[in-house]
């Protein structure tokens, strides 16, 4: 049976409602109402399940890796102190792991934008030869299906048998609670309260939605915000190295084009979402900058030059305290929320 301090633990640390059978949950001030897929309704028992299978290292060809060792809790979802992780047999992965927080509300997903939808992005990892490197969604539920555990679980959860469609249901639920909103940035644009973040970070905001023009694709609504457009942009980075401008003549990652075949594609990879940002290093797709400071130093420089060199990228002549200005608003859309999720979702083994 699931452990009922499993369902305790997970109704404490995300703003959920009973609505019938399913759940309800409830938005962070600043985030939008969640959209649910009507083939998927939350439950707890769902929530439940994908937790259980988020941290099981059965989930992988050799037993050793979990999700949540690629989204490390305590590290924001994420993976702070490796560039790309490190997969089956040691084998290191094309791509930073991007931060999982608030991952109910991005699409499409991974950087390329290959999987329209939480639920079709769960197999990505599970069948990828660098990551969990199972061989079929066969092999998976074969293995699945032999734990007398889980069969309880996916019968309280979905009334009905383990199943390739059912398993990627479960972890798409639980990742759909990871919410943290209500950051200092929120309660002060949103929540109108003043005393919120200081001076600084307001001369922040004003360079974030101004001279820098970082809003442009770090969208801002009036309500609510991702702080992301979910769409792609080339900025240069993978094309040559940052930090020596040569040519980076061995990297087989072409970015969105791999999933389009359009050329214009090439070197273009998803905006990612800033909520958090602080927590959520290294950053870009390759996990190549290592700091806030470093990431607004490469954009004041206007990028890397390449044919297909997004038109938004544009030198920004930043002076030293406006960068400083700029990452102390950033350091401002952290969410307090975060600590408890961390708390409450450690891997027991």
């Amino acid at each position: 049976m699931i452990a009922l301090w499993l369902i305790g633990l997970l109704l404490s640390t995300t703003p959920l409602s009973a609505n019938g059978k399913s759940v309800v949950i409830e938005p962070h001030l600043g985030l939008p109402q969640l959209a649910i897929p009507d083939n998927n309704p939350l439950t707890t028992e769902k929530i439940t399940l994908g937790r259980m299978l988020f941290f099981d290292r059965r989930l992988s060809r050799d037993n050793t890796l979990s999700c949540a060792m690629c989204h490390i809790p305590n590290q924001g979802f994420s993976n702070n102190f490796v560039t790309t992780p490190t997969g089956y047999q040691r084998r290191k992965g094309r791509r930073n792991a991007p931060t999982l927080l608030n991952v109910g509300y991005l699409t499409p997903l991974f950087h390329d934008g290959r999987a329209p939808s939480l639920e079709d992005q769960v197999w990505g990892p599970l069948l990828n030869h660098r990551e969990m490197a199972n061989a079929s969604p066969t092999v998976v539920m074969a293995k699945i299906n032999l734990i007398p555990q889980y069969r309880q679980a996916f019968k309280n959860a979905f009334k009905a048998a383990p199943s390739k469609t059912t398993l990627a249901q479960a972890i798409a639920s639980f990742e759909r609670t990871l919410i943290a909103g209500d950051s200092p940035f929120d309660q002060w644009y949103y929540g109108h309260q003043e005393e919120a973040i200081n001076q600084t970070a307001k001369k922040g905001f004003s360079l974030f939605t101004g001279k820098a023009n970082c809003i442009r694709c770090h969208t801002i609504n009036q309500e609510t915000t991702l702080l992301t457009d979910q769409d792609f942009h080339n900025t240069g980075i993978g094309t040559r190295n940052h930090k020596t401008n040569t040519l980076d003549l061995k990297k087989r990652d072409l970015g969105r084009v791999e999933i389009t075949g359009n050329p214009s594609d090439r070197g273009r990879y998803k905006t990612p979402t800033l909520r958090n940002i602080a927590l959520t290093k290294p950053y870009m797709h390759n996990g190549s900058i290592h700091s806030l400071e470093q990431v607004i130093h490469f954009y004041n420089n206007g990028g890397i030059t390449n044919p297909n060199l997004s038109p938004l990228i544009q030198p920004l002549f930043l002076k030293p305290d406006e960068i400083n200005q700029l990452t102390a608003f950033l350091k401002t859309l952290s969410s307090p929320h975060v600590a408890a999720l961390i708390k409450k979702n450690q891997p027991k083994n």
